[in-house]
């Protein structure tokens, strides 16, 4: 976990040294004053406002923690935009184009990336309902079980009732039978928190709600999120199944990231899978969208979460192909197994979004007439 910590930190630095130069060097003056204010404090406030989380109070952390994650998207637009226009520079030289100053390049990348930032913020509000029907043989005739799909609040320092309030908007709404979890519930101390856990478990679906953690779950404290996830009504299911009443048999499996803090329960997720009494329909939650190719055809359909759609669509869209099955909405996997991946609802880096807006779902299982 510290390698990554000090290799972030790094890159980080020099993503904010490489703005320094391109957006406010070039405009001289007291730009330039403003400019390495600006790049320290970004640079140093990860570290400021994870410290603050737990230590002060929700307000000081959450301005801390809103500013510094609000200035690191915005950095990685000025980066993006930036890298185009030194491109741009290198074909001139090559091909005679028409050239741009430095001072002009510096004010289109700001203008440009201050746009894109804003529109990537308002993305964060606009909750979207995915709906999914499957029909099956394995739960009785004419009935219905509507499920309610979750994932990535990341509540914490930045994230908090806003967010519960549009997944309880959803649940009044549609009165699902079923609530689940796919991890990343929590993300920062839950200290002082407590109205979250209590808004959350208004939602009293008749056949339960369940939940497995996500990697962030871990770095941040899994005991505490375990008690604020059964605070909220949730039974927690690490590498283990539960069963309603010969319907469905719902499997829940740990996040690969409990060996960083040496919590896994040492269940291997394989033989949980090929070993649960498959009861009705089979559910598996599992928080990355990952899965060893023999598990395919041992369950009817998984929901995960994790990906964020990629967050910033095509470049995350392009990079997340290649590390899961995939990152956004269903997929056939084959053998009768379907996995769906949730957008999620909240951020859990700067909270901007590209083309990915933060989604839930409502999943209907209904018995084949």
């Amino acid at each position: 976990m510290l390698w990554f910590v000090l290799v972030f930190l790094s890159v980080y630095m020099l993503m904010n040294i490489y703005a320094y130069k391109r957006l406010f060097s070039p405009l001289g003056g007291s730009f330039k004053v403003l400019g390495l204010m600006l790049v320290s404090y970004g640079w140093l406030s990860p570290i400021l406002w994870r410290w603050a989380d737990g230590n002060l109070s929700a307000g000081v952390t959450f301005s801390l923690a809103f500013t510094s994650l609000l200035w690191m998207g915005f950095v990685v637009y000025v980066v993006f935009f930036s890298m185009l226009f030194d491109l741009y520079k290198l074909m001139a030289n090559m091909l005679k184009l028409p050239r741009l100053s430095a001072k002009s390049t510096a004010l289109a990348v700001f203008v440009l990336s201050l746009l894109l930032s804003v529109y990537s913020y308002y993305e964060t509000l606009r909750l979207r309902v995915e709906r999914i029907v499957f029909y099956t043989d394995k739960i009785p005739k004419g009935s219905r079980i509507k499920v309610l799909h979750i994932s990535d609040l990341h509540l914490g320092p930045v994230m908090g009732m806003d967010k519960v309030r549009l997944v309880l908007d959803v649940y009044n709404r549609e009165r699902p039978d079923m609530v689940v979890s796919t991890g990343d519930l929590v993300d920062g101390s839950m200290k002082g928190k407590e109205e979250l856990a209590e808004a959350l478990a208004q939602m009293k679906p008749p056949l339960g709600k369940y939940a497995v953690l996500g990697n962030h779950e871990y770095y941040r404290g899994w005991l505490q999120a375990m008690e604020f996830t059964k605070k909220a009504g949730f039974v927690v299911l690490r590498d283990s199944y539960f069963q309603l009443d010969g319907l469905m048999t719902i499997v829940g499996v740990d996040d690969e990231d409990c060996k960083l803090v040496n919590a896994c329960t040492g269940v291997d997720e394989v033989r949980l899978l090929k070993e649960t009494p498959k009861i009705g329909y089979v559910l598996l939650l599992k928080h990355r969208p990952k899965l060893d190719p023999s598990l395919v055809g041992e369950f009817d359909l998984m929901l995960s979460g994790h990906t964020h759609g990629g967050v910033y669509y095509p470049v995350g869209k392009l990079i997340l192909t290649k590390l899961f099955e995939t990152d956004r909405g269903l997929k056939y996997l084959g053998r009768g197994s379907y996995l769906f991946v949730s957008m999620g609802v909240g951020t859990g880096g700067p909270p901007m979004r590209f083309l990915s807006p933060p989604d839930v779902a409502i999943v209907e299982i209904v018995g084949r007439p």
